[in-house]
């Protein structure tokens, strides 16, 4: 077994962090090619996005019991939808695709296209819909994700994810019916 140190991993942060600017500063071409980051450096980063996003809405509202949810609920919850979306685009390559493809890409794909949802979400305190937006670009950046780095048809792209942005709406419309 190798033993890990603390250097191991400032070349990996310093790849993330410029990764992570690179895809800001240039989405379109930063998704069309994901890095071959492994697990811990995937949940670490969907974890600190997370915290990070839930923390400053929180702030924002200036409500305390939103800033301990975005500390504890959202990473909670961003994971496991991060992983259920990975696992539906798993299993829709599976029957529909016909073909199986590796989940790590797909997680990375879901990771690194919600990076502007989460962007999006610290504002929603603000206005709501804020969130909406962030989940539109999100969604545009799975279109291109998943035509670049898994082969799929633009027009099977489009359809796949403007289904679940359907879904996301439809949630995010009955959340404000019930709690409004």
């Amino acid at each position: 077994m190798r033993d890990v140190t603390p250097q191991d991993f400032e070349p990996r942060i310093k790849d993330v962090i410029s990764y992570l600017i690179a895809l800001v500063k240039n989405p379109i071409f930063k998704i069309a090619k994901l890095p071959d980051w492994n697990w811990a450096t995937l949940i670490s980063l969907q974890l600190i996005l997370a915290v990070v996003s839930g923390v400053l809405a929180g702030i924002i509202s200036l409500n305390p019991y939103h800033i301990l949810s975005g500390l504890i609920l959202m990473p909670i919850v961003s994971t496991t939808a991060a992983f259920l979306l990975a696992f539906f685009l798993y299993y829709y390559f599976q029957f529909f695709e016909n073909r199986t493809v590796e989940f790590r890409p797909l997680f990375t794909l879901v990771l690194l296209a919600s990076i502007p949802f989460y962007l999006f979400q610290v504002l929603s305190a603000l206005f709501s819909p804020i969130s909406l937006i962030g989940f539109g670009f999100t969604s545009l950046l799975g279109v291109v994700g998943l035509c670049e780095n898994f082969g799929v048809n633009k027009k099977r792209a489009y359809q796949v994810v403007g289904f679940l942005f359907t879904l996301v709406v439809f949630a995010w419309l009955s959340n404000r019916l019930t709690s409004g």
